[in-house]
């Protein structure tokens, strides 16, 4: 039993040896196959391009903008609606942020008001990275400007109060 699988697989090694393209392939696609595979699809996000339509127009949603640049975007590139749609067809720009109008005062007012993304899915493992990254960057921006007021402002807590703002006698914070 033993003598016969050593023949037939002296017998398949010499029909491999003699099969010059099938060991090429074999070749290939142990080496350098794998190799381009390897390093050929980056799962960074990388100068992406990124635009703003910006209808508020605010200190707080220039910051947001700002907070956006290298190494994962470009600079980003403030534009108008109807800009924004022609550039994502074109392909100019992957991502654009579109931020409401009043969205400062709403969110100063404790609202939350929504952020817009607009994504150009054709490369679809980037895109998906990239919105992780803007919703992580805008979170952590808003987060820091609620945490630096926070720390800025005067304590709300009026002296002799309750932990309640609205305790009888202290009157309410608005």
């Amino acid at each position: 039993m033993f003598a016969n699988i050593l023949r037939l697989g002296i017998k398949e090694l010499r029909s491999l040896f003699a099969d010059r393209m099938l060991l090429a392939v074999i070749a290939w696609a142990f080496t350098i196959g794998i190799y381009a595979a390897a390093t050929g699809m980056s799962q960074e996000l990388h100068n992406a391009p990124i635009a703003f339509v910006d209808l508020d127009r605010s200190p707080l949603s220039a910051q947001l903008a700002d907070a956006f640049g290298a190494p994962y975007f470009q600079p980003p590139r403030t534009m108008s609606l109807s800009e924004m749609d022609l550039a994502l067809d074109r392909g100019e720009i992957s991502f654009a942020v579109v931020l409401p109008e009043h969205f400062q005062r709403d969110y100063g007012n404790g609202a939350r008001p929504s952020i817009q993304v607009n994504i150009d899915a054709t490369n679809m493992s980037q895109s998906f990275i990239g919105a992780g990254y803007i919703q992580s960057i805008l979170t952590q921006e808003l987060n820091y400007r609620s945490h630096s007021e926070e720390a800025a402002s005067p304590s709300p807590w009026l002296p002799g109060c309750a932990s309640i703002p609205t305790s009888p006698g202290c009157g309410s914070v608005a």
